[in-house]
């Protein structure tokens, strides 16, 4: 068995857990320190805002603190994050006729799975691909990162469970909340004021 074959023998407890040191990091208000240590550790991350409030740009910047040997797919509508890696994939939605996706984000994120990601980048989860998302950074895909509309996190809680549902999954509205809050580890609030944008809120969901 696993305990004569000495499978337990070098088994050790962590000396730290990573999310009490990301923890530190937000609670001591070093909020770059906190999100750049964050994607360093693989953490899934929801960047939401209003309208031109900046969550692609802010969404290029995290994507620099990946690590340079992992492999990452990038999915979008229209190609607009300028994503300088030396391990990454980009995948285009196409358009059919009048506006009809020939290839849709859904359809990119089922191939994307075939590409061996280690992180998936979504650029704005717009309807029921929401569903296929979580499912695949659920099952392998930590880091993976993307943006949605909302005007806060929990806003933007509501708005993955609403967009995910639309998938016509059979589970209850809180069962998809609770998914979204267990797969989901940082959410960013970003806002414009006074034509400055900044991050007003981040929500940091530790284990």
């Amino acid at each position: 068995d696993y305990a004569a074959a000495g499978a337990f023998d070098r088994a050790t407890a962590p000396l730290a857990r990573p999310d009490a040191a990301l923890r530190a990091l937000l609670d001591a208000g070093d909020v770059r320190g906190f999100l750049s240590a964050a994607v360093r550790a693989g953490k899934n991350i929801v960047v939401s805002g209003g309208t031109s409030t900046g969550k692609t740009t802010f969404l290029n910047a995290l994507l620099k603190e990946v690590p340079r040997d992992q492999r990452l797919v990038l999915i979008e509508d229209a190609p607009e994050i300028r994503l300088v890696h030396a391990n990454a994939v980009g995948l285009v939605a196409a358009k059919g006729d009048q506006g009809q996706a020939r290839v849709g984000t859904e359809d990119l994120l089922q191939a994307s799975l075939r590409l061996r990601p280690d992180r998936i980048i979504l650029g704005e989860l717009r309807g029921a691909e929401a569903f296929s998302f979580l499912r695949a950074v659920s099952s392998g895909h930590p880091g993976s990162m993307t943006t949605v509309h909302a005007d806060d996190p929990r806003g933007a809680i509501e708005q993955l469970a609403l967009m995910a549902l639309q998938a016509g999954a059979n589970l209850r509205r809180q069962d998809v909340i609770d998914h979204v809050e267990r797969v989901v580890d940082v959410f960013v609030q970003l806002h414009r004021q006074d034509g400055v944008r900044a991050v007003r809120e981040i929500v940091f969901i530790d284990r």
